[in-house]
């Protein structure tokens, strides 16, 4: 399988994007894997800090691992992570990417602590993917705020000092979906960042809620990485719901079989579509 960077160099060359998909559960990962192997086309999976404390990272690494001794194109990614040691263990582990996510913090503070931590990143693992966040991409209950979103010209001097090979560009994306109005991202703006740091490769988080002309808009432009996460949440619960009030078995795999097979028509349709 070649390396998590030349995947993204061939999507970005021809105006495609890899889904990255949140994992919270043994089911959402065989979903996930089930609709790789159907479709035969890459993906990452990842998990943020909750995620890694409530599954572990090290137990996700396995099974990626696993499935990449069966030829199915899964990476591996820590999602939105502000512990550099753990992020430090997991790229020796065997990690192919990870987000350090420094936007709580003051911009220059930001600013330096990536610059060294992705240079002793790379000192340790070459091939390591490291996307770096300096705007805060807001919640969906917390609504709009063109306060947050990047400038053009910090994203070129933030990308330029630190090295970072993917940015994670807030431009009116948020993390969740809003169930009555979709999300509108500013393509616009996009364009700016973009033609900043031609060649360079974005992160779009909050993929689930943003229609797909706009997604596909973003790509074009640059955007070689787009997160899901609600989605995949939301088919999971709406089929668990309905078994539970339909079904008296005790047997798990009644409930949680047709909840894996509902996520995976979700993932099948991000992995076609964000590579058509």
């Amino acid at each position: 399988m070649i390396f998590l960077r030349d995947q993204f160099q061939n999507y970005f060359s021809v105006h495609k994007a890899m889904p990255s998909f949140n994992i919270d559960s043994f089911e959402i990962f065989q979903a996930v894997e089930m609709a790789v192997r159907e479709t035969n086309l890459p993906c990452l999976v990842q998990l943020s800090q909750n995620e890694d404390k409530f599954i572990e990272a090290e137990k996700l690494f396995l099974l990626v691992k696993k499935a990449q001794l069966n030829n199915l194109p899964i990476y591996l990614n820590m999602d939105h992570c502000h512990d550099l040691t753990r992020m430090t263990s997991l790229v020796r582990l065997g990690f192919d990417m990870v987000h350090f996510d420094g936007s709580s913090l003051d911009y220059q503070e930001n600013l330096d602590t990536a610059t060294s931590f992705i240079k002793n990143l790379k000192n340790l693992n070459p091939n390591i993917v490291v996307e770096v966040e300096f705007n805060k991409i807001n919640l969906i209950e917390n609504g709009v705020n063109p306060d947050s979103y990047t400038k053009p010209e910090q994203a070129l001097e933030f990308i330029t000092k630190t090295n970072a090979d993917l940015l994670a560009v807030s431009i009116g994306n948020m993390h969740g979906v809003n169930t009555h109005t979709p999300e509108q991202i500013n393509l616009d703006l996009f364009t700016q960042i973009a033609t900043s740091l031609p060649n360079h490769f974005f992160t779009l988080h909050g993929g689930s809620g943003i229609p797909l002309e706009q997604i596909k808009s973003a790509i074009n432009l640059g955007i070689v990485k787009i997160n899901i996460n609600t989605d995949l949440r939301l088919a999971f619960k709406k089929s668990l719901l309905s078994s539970i009030n339909s079904s008296d078995s005790e047997k798990i795999y009644d409930y949680f079989s047709p909840a894996i097979d509902e996520v995976k028509k979700i993932a099948i349709e991000k992995l076609i579509n964000f590579s058509n």
